[in-house]
């Protein structure tokens, strides 16, 4: 959302962000080299308490003075509940497919239950009530979960604007190398090793929490360590200590003999990663159990002028998408060899498939999208939106009251 806001204001707009209490790695200074103006930024926690004893009008006059709200997370549900007009949902994936869908918890516990039920029905209201969702088509299964919902407004299959471009892109290496906390590290590895795959997806193969989160990682591993042995090859694959399966990964590592070539960083921030991918010579996504069209990992390296490996359906997207970008695709462990190979061995079509599936990710995954939000800015009344804000706290008001009312006839 921080990348956003930035694209927003470089076009002249009076764009915020408002955050929860974030981990480290997930907040603004995580996402930029630059010195942040902290004047657009605030912290505001919308869980400091359960759904159902959050303040409506303290919530409701806090978001008063903003025109267009632009929402992801638990915060979709805290907005609903206070009766903030969400204008555009910009769903990440949990947000989607889980929260909006209660289930009572195994230990029968009625608070949190209520709560949980509660939760789930402002979540599933609040996107379906927003003007615009922006989510891209992903795959059967998955829309089989997105089909649930009832969009009163439209949901655009595309992804949002979640890398700053201006600072992030090929041509700006040299600025991002000197600010790069790993640049010594990778400038080292990139001279002791003459092709470097990058993969930077969670470890989470053997203790995934549900199907959406296998990863494939033990595919990535076993596929690179028959390239290293098939091609004699000079290589190294990096990967982060991140997800549930970091030791397991390492066994599997030993017991397949790469150690080697295998290249452990600590969990990252974004601007390290896209610092760090700019030494890489492939970038290596999922290859799980399910197609998906984009994602965090897959956007950074096309950001970054990379070619792509992970496992995408071309046939799911037809007609789905108005275009796909250039890259790799592969299901098993031996089609992720051959494409190493092919990386490998033919550096001039890579280098051609990243030039075009980076100018497929401005296109598509940038300007499109910002052209989307602008005009839905640009579209929206302000005036009857005044109106309806006025209307808004004149029924939390009349909610509270007649709360008391009740309360002080109960008590006599």
């Amino acid at each position: 959302m921080f990348a956003l806001v930035r694209h927003l204001r470089k076009q002249g707009y009076n764009a915020e962000l408002i955050h929860t209490v974030e981990f480290d790695h997930f907040k603004p200074e995580a996402d930029t080299f630059e010195k942040i103006d902290q004047s657009y930024i605030k912290e505001f926690d919308f869980f400091k308490s359960d759904l159902l004893y959050t303040d409506k009008r303290m919530v409701n006059d806090y978001f008063s003075e903003y025109n267009f709200v632009i929402a992801c997370g638990y915060s979709i549900a805290y907005l609903t509940f206070c009766k903030v007009k969400i204008d555009v949902v910009l769903p990440y994936g949990a947000d989607l497919y889980d929260l909006p869908f209660f289930e009572p918890s195994a230990l029968n516990n009625e608070y949190s239950n209520k709560q949980r039920a509660a939760l789930a029905e402002n979540q599933k209201k609040g996107i379906e009530d927003a003007n615009v969702v922006i989510f891209d088509y992903t795959n059967d299964e998955f829309e089989k979960i997105i089909e649930k919902f009832n969009f009163k407004g439209t949901r655009y299959k595309l992804t949002f604007p979640f890398i700053f471009t201006h600072e992030f892109n090929s041509e700006n290496t040299a600025h991002l190398r000197s600010k790069g906390k790993f640049t010594g590290k990778m400038t080292e590895l990139r001279k002791d090793f003459n092709f470097i795959a990058f993969n930077h997806i969670r470890q989470s193969w053997k203790n995934h929490l549900d199907i959406w989160s296998y990863k494939g990682n033990e595919r990535i591993f076993k596929a690179f360590g028959n390239f290293l042995n098939s091609k004699n090859a000079n290589a190294c694959l990096i990967v982060f200590e991140y997800g549930p399966d970091v030791e397991e990964s390492k066994l599997l590592i030993k017991e397949l003999g790469i150690e080697k070539n295998v290249v452990w960083f600590p969990i990252s921030e974004r601007k390290e990663i896209l610092n760090m991918i700019s030494f890489a010579d492939v970038g290596i996504g999922e290859v799980g159990d399910h197609s998906w069209f984009s994602y965090g990992a897959i956007f950074e390296f096309l950001c970054m002028r990379k070619p792509v490996i992970h496992f995408r359906k071309d046939s799911l997207y037809v007609g789905k998408v108005d275009s796909l970008y250039p890259m790799y695709s592969v299901a098993t462990e031996e089609e992720l060899f051959t494409a190493l190979n092919d990386c490998y061995t033919n550096k001039d079509k890579a280098i051609t498939l990243a030039t075009e599936s980076h100018n497929w990710f401005i296109k598509h995954a940038i300007n499109k999208p910002l052209d989307i939000l602008i005009s839905q800015m640009i579209k929206k009344d302000l005036i009857f939106n005044s109106v309806d804000r006025q209307l808004t706290k004149f029924s939390l008001w009349l909610e509270s009251v007649l709360f008391f009312i009740k309360l002080k006839l109960k008590l006599t």
